[in-house]
């Protein structure tokens, strides 16, 4: 059972309020079901701004601040300024956003960040070694957890929002060193990693998932550093095609200089080969199209960084893309002032793109929600997105490159 504070018993018993009180009596019952025996503070929350607006209401009665460094996660593109570009129903705009604007006035008035990205990181909620975390998003936590070497579980929603109210998390998991090491050994051999496309390390990344379930990972093979995009297109489809919240790069990330600081100087409980073979299957698994057609183009799952765009507009610059094909590109708000200070905004939109903020294109029922169109027949160069999008539609899968062609002229090339 919990052992609480002073201060924490106060919450629980409601003299810091009645929101407080429920927050607190969330993260108990969570602590207690896995047997954690302490609370610890939290540095950093990040929660989806789409609850139920009852339950919201209730959970921030007498909520004046929150107790932490909280930012919100992505929106429905229909409650964005985004909505009639992309094709969305009226009238489910105008349902969608009443709530949504009733729900981010109570979030305004407790001091939570209006970021509305998958990206908290680059923007304002920034993650340093040590740190602990309580994000609800699949994609930040293996980002937070491994590349910036903070503490945190796969949490929910209500977790992250209690966590924020209060101040703290239960210890368990993810925080405590000796449950850090990793389970999985995943041994890239035979391939050259040093002309490994974005679409072949999410391919990587897609078939370690589904080898590793909720194990924590290891990946060793890689001679140099890679960079935040790298890691972000290796790491994320982890998260979907498994459950996995650290994925050590060994020589990379900074929990793993070596094979045995990552593996806690034990036996992994698993070890698999990562080679053409693996990279085959995984882009069997999703590229799903029965034909050439390309009608949607999608980038940034997880938000685009200001390097992606960059390439992206440099790729696209002097060019048009095909009549009737849809060309998004998704990024932070922020990242979006710096693309359209640089020019990168106007290069893309010139060429027939649209680059959207605060919202989400993966995820057809919480972001897409309430588009009058189907997207047809989807090409990406995400893991994360193809694999969300294969559950719905046909998938061509390809790098950056191949997506970019594809947008011009309508048309998928397995070789470009």
């Amino acid at each position: 059972m919990l052992e609480l504070t002073e201060e924490q018993q106060r919450m629980y018993q409601g003299e810091r309020g009645p929101g407080v009180q429920q927050a607190m009596t969330i993260l108990v019952k969570y602590g207690n079901a896995y047997d954690a025996e302490r609370m610890i503070r939290v540095d950093s929350t990040h929660t989806p701004p789409a609850f139920n607006h009852e339950f919201l209401s209730q959970i921030l009665t007498g909520v004046s601040e929150v107790r932490t460094l909280s930012s919100l996660h992505m929106t429905r593109i229909c409650c964005t300024r985004w909505a009639d570009a992309v094709g969305v129903v009226p009238e489910v705009a105008e349902s969608a956003c009443k709530v949504h604007n009733e729900n981010l006035d109570l979030f305004r008035k407790a001091g939570f960040l209006e970021t509305f990205t998958c990206v908290p990181f680059l923007t304002e909620n920034t993650l340093r070694p040590g740190m602990v975390f309580s994000w609800s998003e699949s994609s930040a936590i293996v980002a937070g957890n491994s590349i910036f070497g903070a503490r945190g579980n796969r949490d929910s929603a209500p977790i992250a929002l209690s966590s924020a109210i209060t101040g703290f998390t239960p210890e368990m998991l993810l925080h405590k060193p000796e449950n850090r090491h990793a389970e999985l050994l995943a041994q890239v051999e035979g391939l050259d990693v040093t002309g490994l496309t974005d679409a072949d390390l999410g391919a990587m990344g897609f078939y370690i998932g589904t080898q590793a379930g909720d194990k924590t990972v290891a990946v060793t093979g890689f001679r140099s550093p890679l960079t935040y995009e790298e890691l972000k297109y290796l790491m994320t489809p982890m998260a979907v095609s498994g459950a996995v919240a650290l994925c050590h790069v060994v020589g990379v990330t900074p929990e793993a200089p070596t094979v045995e600081a990552a593996l806690g100087s034990q036996r992994p409980t698993d070890t698999i080969k990562i080679g053409q073979s693996e990279l085959k299957q995984a882009y069997d698994s999703l590229n799903t199209a029965k034909s050439d057609e390309v009608d949607t183009v999608l980038f940034g799952c997880p938000h685009a960084t200001i390097t992606e765009i960059q390439k992206i507009a440099q790729l696209l610059a002097g060019k048009k893309v095909k009549t009737g094909t849809r060309f998004w590109l998704l990024t932070a708000d922020e990242i979006y002032a710096l693309a359209k200070r640089s020019g990168y905004v106007d290069m893309i939109n010139n060429a027939g793109g649209l680059v959207i903020t605060d919202t989400c294109i993966s995820d057809r029922f919480y972001g897409l929600y309430g588009l009058k169109e189907d997207l047809g027949v989807v090409a990406t160069s995400s893991g994360k997105a193809a694999a969300y999008h294969t559950r719905a539609t046909q998938v061509h899968y390809g790098s950056t490159e191949m997506c970019v062609a594809a947008a011009l002229s309508g048309r998928w090339r397995e070789q470009q």
